[in-house]
Order: structure tokens, then sequence, then C-alpha cells
């Protein structure tokens, strides 16, 4: 008889257990699914500041030499709007190693905001140095500013470039 003691007191106790972790899943509030993120809605398109190159190929020269200019935003009627903000992203590619020593193509992903609709002279500098083919640059989020208003914003069509020699 002693020696069906011990197991019957851990029956018990794992019996104890699980009914107390029952109840306290009955007590918890049931989770409510999050509400869906708002759609940004592109009310026109972003260019780079000679107002005709938008997304696609670009030479490493061209791309150099207009990434200096703030951006510029065309709205639904095709007027030109300042733009006042952005993401930019660049995706440097190169060549890696893996832990096996098998040579890879990988990314490097860089990104920053901008000040007042250009990048920041510390990053223009260095994305001029470290542009090559290859690579690709993103200019997100971008939001721009009614001229006739002043007061009223919108969010322009993002602009992925990728960069040839």
């Amino acid at each position: 008889m002693k020696k069906y003691v011990f197991p019957v007191i851990i029956a018990a106790m794992a019996g104890a257990f699980s009914l107390a972790q029952a109840q306290q899943r009955k007590a918890q509030p049931t989770l409510q699914k999050a509400e869906p993120k708002k759609k940004i809605i592109h009310k026109g398109k972003a260019f780079l500041s000679d107002g005709k190159t938008g997304s696609g190929k670009i030479s490493k020269k061209a791309f150099d030499s207009l990434i200096a200019y703030p951006l510029i935003a065309k709205d639904s009627l095709g007027r030109e709007h300042k733009v006042i903000g952005y993401t930019f992203s660049y995706s440097e590619r190169g060549l890696y190693e893996d832990s096996m020593g098998t040579p890879r193509i990988m990314a490097d992903f860089y990104s920053t905001e901008s000040e007042g609709g250009q990048l920041p002279a510390f990053w223009l500098q260095n994305i001029r140095e470290r542009s090559k083919g290859g690579d690709t640059a993103y200019f997100d989020q971008v939001i721009s500013k009614y001229t006739d208003t002043g007061k009223s914003f919108f969010y322009a069509e993002p602009i992925k470039l990728i960069i040839t020699e």
C-alpha cells in the first residue's frame, strides 16, 4: 500500500494543476483582432529633381547628380509641388562568403529620414562614394505640400531606382 501513495499524490497534484490552468484560461478575456492598418492613399507621383525621373533604372552618373537636389511631386492634375519629407532606403549589393566559405551576393540596407525633402549632406557624400551598378535606392512615404494652400499635404507614390553602370 505504501508504494501507491507517492503516485497517487503526483496524480492528484497534476489534476489540480490542470484544473487551475483551465480556470485561468476561462478568466482571460478573449483577444480581439487588431484593426487593420490604414492604407496610404497616394494622390500624386514623386520624381527626382529633373521632374522626369521616377521609378525605373538610372545610370550611376545621373543618380549621383540628381540625389543632391530635393524631390518634387506632381499632383493628379500634373502640377508640381515641393516634397517636404520622405524615408530614404539604400540597398547595396556585395559579394560575401557564408560560414562554409561559399561566395554569395547579399545586400546591406541603410535608411534615413530626409531633412526638409533633401538627403542630409553626410548621407549624400556617402551614397555617392558607395553607389554602383546593381544597387537600389528607395524613396518611400513621400509627403508633399500643396503650394496653393500651403496647409494641405498629400502622399506621392514612392520611387524605386535600380542603378546601372
